[in-house]
């Protein structure tokens, strides 16, 4: 974070009115600093290759390059990079293609502010952050491509502690290996903690498995 302990926040939006509307409602919290507020993809990235932010609010549509491409190379250059989908793209292939180049978060714009206010708190704190909006287009979506059966809450299989670490490790992209360096295991040892977490979730690789546990509110507990 920046100076007096704010969160340095770029908003990224080709349509002027709603970037000013979004400065007047974020501008009532004390903890946030809006420092960048652009309409191209293209001007943040210049912007960024000499100045630092702790987050970014970043719609999909934008006049030159869209965000889920700024996205990936952003995180090639900084892995440790916050960024939230704020868009009016519901389609399910939106919200996958967003989860897969590594955003923290996806919200839609019909989102309060007070919504907006707690994802960044809560992406900053080193979580994701989906609405409950976005869970279910991912739920909808993967159980009709998948034919996923999600448990619902109240029938979810149970998970050990190292389990839920290891699906953290997962949702950040980590290798089997990293994560057994991390954690004193060996990949293989890894590979079968991985197979496990399938069978149990019923899923059949890592996107599938992501995509249930942040429909199933596991990242949650």
């Amino acid at each position: 974070m920046h100076s007096s302990s704010k969160i340095s926040i770029a908003i990224v939006d080709d349509h002027e009115l709603f970037r000013t509307g979004l400065l007047t409602h974020l501008s009532i919290y004390d903890d946030l600093d809006i420092v960048i507020n652009v309409e191209k993809g293209n001007e943040l990235l210049s912007i960024l290759e000499n100045h630092t932010i702790d987050l970014i609010l970043m719609d999909i549509s934008l006049p030159d390059i869209n965000g889920i491409n700024i996205t990936k190379i952003l995180k090639e250059r900084n892995k440790n990079i916050k960024i939230i989908m704020l868009t009016g793209h519901e389609l399910p292939s939106y919200v996958t293609n967003s989860i897969e180049a590594k955003v923290d978060g996806y919200l839609l714009k019909s989102s309060k502010a007070s919504e907006i206010h707690s994802a960044i708190l809560t992406v900053i704190s080193g979580e994701s952050y989906y609405s409950e909006q976005v869970k279910n287009i991912i739920a909808s979506d993967v159980i009709r491509k998948h034919q996923i059966e999600f448990s619902g809450h109240n029938n979810l299989p149970s998970f050990s502690q190292t389990e839920l670490e290891l699906l953290e490790f997962i949702k950040v992209g980590k290798t089997s290996e990293e994560i057994g360096k991390i954690i004193h295991k060996s990949k293989r040892t890894v590979d079968e903690y991985r197979a496990k977490l399938m069978k149990k979730t019923n899923t059949h690789n890592a996107f599938e498995l992501i995509y249930y546990c942040i429909a199933n509110n596991i990242f949650d507990k």
